[in-house]
């Protein structure tokens, strides 16, 4: 009942499927499909944030504001902990990309499919990682958007984060291609449009202000894989060709492995939610993932699962905290579900020997450095 399907479970572990088969994190679907369905993944996702946030497992003061209700039912630990190690690698990412471009270059951040995701508000609240060179871009359909802005118009205590004093200031003085107005301010800014439709992608970001000479991050959560393959491929190439002279990065977190059993029972499941993960079968390994940016303009790509995420290289002491706010007893389901989600990072130069930075930004990247290092002094045999 609670998955809307009446597949038998008992061979893979009924608790791991009807904890962790979480719907996609926001809004990739086109508005005429379902209008209600993306509505109740929408706000799964950020409800389960809101109960994670409440925990202490991440910061997150945010995504409640935007709610209209922010009352999260219930949920299991392992849903608690999977949504952590998700928040966790993409901000550490992030924290990378800013890290370690050069102060003062200017730096943008476009996030695709951002639905409510709050991550702008995170960057904004710390100063360690903050920078004011910055603009970030959130890009997903004018209905997702459209009521992200009423949230955040209604919400005076956000302003100061959007360097606004009044709700006139909130808009931009054009419409969009939708006959509306998005949310533009100085370092934050929305592009309502159909990703899948990369004509149309390019020109509201251009319109938006992107820069092709300015170093780029592009975060894709959940995204591409409920597209068809040639509209995600689309965008990867887009991303890759658009910032054609500074370097850039993407990062992708989503759904991986369709075809052992646990796969397939997640690959159903979402369908019959109304939820297919259109192209997993057209790159279902993480092999086949590093070879799609390969071969569409990225120089470089580290790709790991989520188990090796958590374990090699999440904050290991911040894992240890997390791991205390609540017991865990189901370890064969975390791993096998864990197994079946990757983190990817590509990154490219673009030609410029002063962007080789852009290639240490991969969290993956800590692991391979101490091994050119080798031991440390005392530990040698």
């Amino acid at each position: 009942e609670v998955l809307g399907c009446t597949t038998d479970f008992s061979e893979i572990g009924p608790r791991a499927v009807l904890a962790m088969m979480q719907p996609p994190l926001d809004s990739w679907r086109s508005p005429l499909a379902s209008d209600e369905a993306v509505q109740v993944t929408h706000v799964d996702a950020a409800l389960a944030k809101v109960s994670c946030a409440k925990l202490g497992y991440f910061e997150d003061r945010w995504t409640e504001q935007l709610m209209r209700s922010s009352r999260p039912t219930p949920r299991s630990p392992l849903i608690h902990r999977g949504y952590y190690s998700r928040v966790a690698a993409i901000r550490t990412n992030v924290t990378r990309f800013l890290e370690q471009c050069p102060a003062g270059s200017g730096v943008q951040i476009v996030d695709l499919g951002s639905g409510f995701d709050t991550l702008y508000f995170w960057l904004r609240s710390n100063p360690r990682i903050w920078r004011d060179d910055l603009i970030f871009y959130e890009v997903d359909f004018p209905e997702v958007l459209s009521k992200k802005v009423s949230a955040i118009t209604r919400k005076q205590a956000l302003w100061p984060e959007i360097d606004v004093t009044s709700s006139e200031e909130i808009l931009s003085e054009k419409m969009n291609a939708s006959g509306t107005r998005d949310l533009h301010t100085k370092h934050l800014r929305y592009v309502s449009t159909d990703m899948r439709i990369c004509p149309e992608l390019a020109s509201a970001m251009s319109e938006a202000g992107l820069k092709p000479n300015i170093p780029t991050l592009f975060l894709s959560e959940c995204v591409l894989v409920y597209m068809q393959a040639l509209h995600g491929n689309s965008i990867i190439e887009w991303a890759a060709s658009t910032i054609s002279e500074a370097p850039a990065a993407m990062v992708v977190y989503e759904q991986c492995n369709p075809d052992d059993r646990f796969g397939k029972v997640m690959v159903d499941n979402l369908m019959r939610r109304g939820c297919p993960l259109l192209s997993i079968h057209d790159f279902p390994s993480m092999d086949s993932q590093r070879e799609r940016f390969l071969s569409r303009g990225w120089d470089q790509c580290a790709i790991a699962d989520m188990n090796k995420v958590y374990d090699k290289y999440l904050d290991c002491k911040d894992v240890e905290r997390i791991q205390r706010l609540e017991l865990l007893d189901e370890f064969e389901e975390w791993h096998l579900i864990q197994a079946h989600y990757f983190v990817c990072v590509a990154t490219k130069t673009s030609g410029l020997e002063s962007g080789a930075w852009v290639h240490k930004v991969p969290m993956m990247v800590v692991e391979e450095e101490q091994e050119k290092a080798g031991p440390p002094p005392g530990d040698a045999a």
